[in-house]
């Protein structure tokens, strides 16, 4: 070991381990806890947890296994660490060896050289706070999860000990009892605590879209999990590793459909250890961001509760990128964060017009030679397609592994991995996993001899999969699998079974022995396996299915085309669909809360969809005429127009 930062961090780390035992040897010294504040005993409870931690700090940067950018990144962190530990170890000193009367006396007498915000159980948060960063600097290698974790609860519990200085005990003091930096001086300041409090809680309830942890366990289970081994040749890639150590602040890693981008960047979050997986528009996606920071670093609130408190929920609508933005940018700059990394995936899933305004920002803020970089502690890996020609001009900036051909070898290493274990399954079980339920159409038919030439039979390359899969829909049932999957691939988000239903208006009604869901069941069936449901939602296989069908260039097999979805005309029949439905009957009694009328929304299943998204397919359209057509739903029905517009403007965005 050889580098200065270094030596720095682990002379640093040194000291701060034998003051924590320092401290801890008296507190168990002492004959008993008799006149001495609960808020010793539950600081010194805790001390175990910062000398692990800082220990294996220690221990790796002794085994040369920590490199100098890591030690840079944290050096003010231990610093400001072992000063707030000096002044913990100190008060120790002065407090707990005395007899139990002047016990509290000489706290008091302590405080009053030290200062206010140096309340035992002020410097105890303040040190489990530093310690959280330290653990959480990825090259630092310093703490498992479950040590995360455990940190982060204990700064929950130590923010909840009682004040160490009693209100009336520091009356004509010069003293005034202060918690983790909040003044507790009287009542009124109190109600403003939990005043801020209450309005964080309302901040993260309006940020929430969905919890990005969840969403992984949903992908994982709709995709199955990765099977062992596959993914791991990331690690020894040389462009990521230098990625890590390197200034650079962005990575894309590229690559075209079936190249396992979506399990790469599981494993890659799970390796980082924080996530954020896709959502659909720039303002999804940096709202999702500040909720995750805000959840993993509770101090970031500061930067958003102004703004919050004057706008409340508007401050997340569809608007305010800029202002968001601006917070969000804060946030990163802020050296409470530390060195966080971030993976996004589907990117080129996200709407289009929503992406340029964004990527501009974040190659401002992230390229080597801007002024900001160097104050962001952002480190993004970004997983996609190849993107948007603007897109492609910004990122080109950045480092970039091409999944093809950079990686070809390890990816398509994992994909035969992936087979190998799927096909054992399959050959043990016969249950087929979802990832291969279009072989299994076929091998469905077949004895185990059979197999095998079967395989050779199998059309390659996905195009040809596809097209035979809906060759093999029955004739007589083409139509309306055409109309199913067209509203799948158009719809602005995923449908209900329900939604489905009402949307495709099937001639087949429900009777006494067969439910209405029972028959929009069997009529998705219709189109095989390039739909899925899911805790009833009806999806696509895959991106590539969705890619297929809206595919621009005529088949030259005739049969195919009825099920191209062609964007204009497929947008046209949906939006004509949803005011129809607005019109004739959802919305003939008045204006309806989208939220909270259950009975309505159950008798029209479509509504909510209907109201708020009509306007999304319209807006889409090219020809003025088409959009004309449209227009006169507002003439024609004021009344209804009328009701769909409060609709609309007070539950609808």
């Amino acid at each position: 070991m050889s580098g200065a930062e270094a030596i720095a961090v682990l002379g640093v780390t040194s000291s701060i381990i034998a003051i924590v035992d320092g401290a801890k040897q008296v507190y168990d010294a002492a004959a008993n806890a008799q006149g001495l504040p609960k808020a010793f005993r539950d600081v010194a409870g805790r001390l175990s947890i910062v000398r692990n931690i800082i220990d294996a700090a220690k221990q790796h940067i002794d085994k040369d296994d920590v490199d100098e950018q890591s030690c840079e990144a944290v050096k003010d962190v231990v610093n400001a660490c072992e000063k707030k530990a000096r002044k913990l170890h100190e008060l120790f000193l002065k407090v707990i060896p005395t007899d139990n009367a002047s016990r509290t006396e000489r706290y008091l007498s302590a405080l009053r050289v030290l200062g206010k915000g140096n309340q035992i159980e002020t410097l105890m948060k303040g040190i489990l706070e530093d310690v959280q960063l330290l653990a959480c600097e990825h090259g630092m290698k310093t703490a498992t999860k479950a040590q995360q974790e455990q940190v982060a609860k204990a700064i929950t519990e130590v923010q909840a000990i009682p004040p160490s200085i009693p209100q009336h005990t520091t009356q004509g003091t010069g003293l005034t009892a202060i918690d983790a930096g909040n003044i507790y001086a009287n009542t009124q300041t109190v109600s403003v605590l939990r005043s801020n409090k209450d309005e964080a809680q309302a901040c993260l309830r309006a940020l929430f879209l969905t919890d990005p942890r969840d969403d992984r366990e949903k992908i994982i289970q709709t995709k199955g999990l990765r099977v062992d081994g596959t993914c791991k040749w990331i690690k020894t890639n040389e462009l990521y590793n230098s990625w890590l150590r390197s200034q650079s602040q962005l990575l894309w890693l590229s690559g075209g459909p079936g190249k396992g981008k979506t399990m790469l960047s599981i494993f890659l979050a799970e390796e980082l250890e924080e996530v954020d997986e896709k959502r659909n528009t720039a303002v999804a996606i940096i709202k999702g961001w500040i909720f995750q920071l805000l959840r993993l670093r509770p101090k970031l609130f500061d930067h958003i509760l102004p703004s919050f408190g004057i706008q409340k929920e508007s401050l997340f609508n569809g608007s305010s990128f800029q202002t968001l933005w601006r917070i969000f940018e804060s946030m990163l700059r802020d050296p409470i964060l530390g060195t966080t990394y971030c993976v996004l995936d589907g990117l080129d899933e996200c709407d289009e017009d929503s992406l340029e305004v964004p990527f501009k920002r974040f190659n401002a803020l992230l390229s080597r030679g801007s002024r900001d970089s160097s104050a962001c502690h952002l480190k993004l890996v970004v997983v996609s397609r190849d993107l948007l020609e603007f897109v492609l001009e910004i990122l080109s900036n950045f480092p970039r592994i091409r999944l093809d051909p950079d990686a070809d070898t390890e990816v398509n290493d994992d994909i035969y991995r992936f087979i190998n274990v799927k096909v054992d399954e399959l050959s043990t079980c016969r249950h087929y996993p979802e990832t291969l339920r279009i072989v299994a159409t076929v091998l469905r038919k077949y004895k185990a001899t059979e197999v095998e030439k079967a395989l050779d039979l199998f059309p390659s390359g996905l195009g040809e999969v596809y097209a035979r899969m809906l060759l093999q829909i029955d004739v007589d049932r083409r139509e309306l699998g055409a109309r199913i999957l067209r509203w799948v691939v158009l719809a602005i988000r995923p449908l209900s079974l329900s939604e489905l239903s009402a949307a495709i208006e099937t001639a087949v009604q429900p009777s006494a022995t067969l439910t209405s869901d029972e028959v929009i069941r069997d009529q998705v069936s219709f189109c095989g396996y390039f739909l899925t449901i899911k805790e009833d939602e009806v999806g696509l296989i895959h991106q590539s299915a969705k890619d297929y069908l809206l595919r621009t260039t005529s088949d030259s097999n005739p049969e195919l085309e009825c099920f191209r979805v062609k964007k204009e005309a497929g947008n046209l029949e949906i939006a004509r669909r949803c005011l129809d439905y607005l019109r004739n009957g959802a919305l003939a009694d008045g204006e309806v809360n989208l939220e909270t009328d259950t009975s309505h929304l159950k008798a029209f299943p479509l509504l909510s969809y209907a109201a708020r998204h009509w306007p999304e397919h319209a807006s889409s359209l090219a020809r003025s005429e088409t959009i004309s057509n449209l227009s006169l739903f507002c003439y024609k029905n004021p009344r209804v127009f009328e009701s769909w517009l409060k609709t609309y403007l007070n539950y609808g965005t």
